[in-house]
């Protein structure tokens, strides 16, 4: 068997706990969104920590977000339309976002 092969599934095996979180019941479960709503972009409103993002617009369009711990805001350029990232954010800036539909996830 090929060593690579091998190095990479006990390497997957260990990747997996790792995004698993328990619930209030104690059972495991991958780190999914629960509930959604549409975001309002505002360079001075805090939203609720995001477990993720959707871009629900038609074509690519550029977003540009306040991180978890960040002070400074990023612009992705070329968010892809019907993509999910999995980005923990506080703000969805005015600023330099092109997206017009764009959907929190938590």
């Amino acid at each position: 068997m090929n060593r690579r092969f091998v190095l990479a599934a006990i390497a997957a095996l260990f990747a997996v706990p790792a995004l698993a979180q328990n619930t209030p019941s104690g059972q495991p479960t991958l780190n999914q969104a629960r509930s959604a709503l549409a975001l309002t972009k505002s360079d001075s409103t805090a939203l609720p920590q995001t477990r993720g993002i959707y871009i629900g617009d038609a074509t690519a369009c550029a977003v540009a977000l306040l991180f978890v711990g960040d002070t400074a805001a990023v612009t992705f350029s070329s968010a892809q339309p019907g993509t999910a990232y999995p980005f923990a954010i506080t703000k969805l800036m005015s600023t330099n976002t092109t997206c017009a539909d764009v959907v929190g996830l938590w």
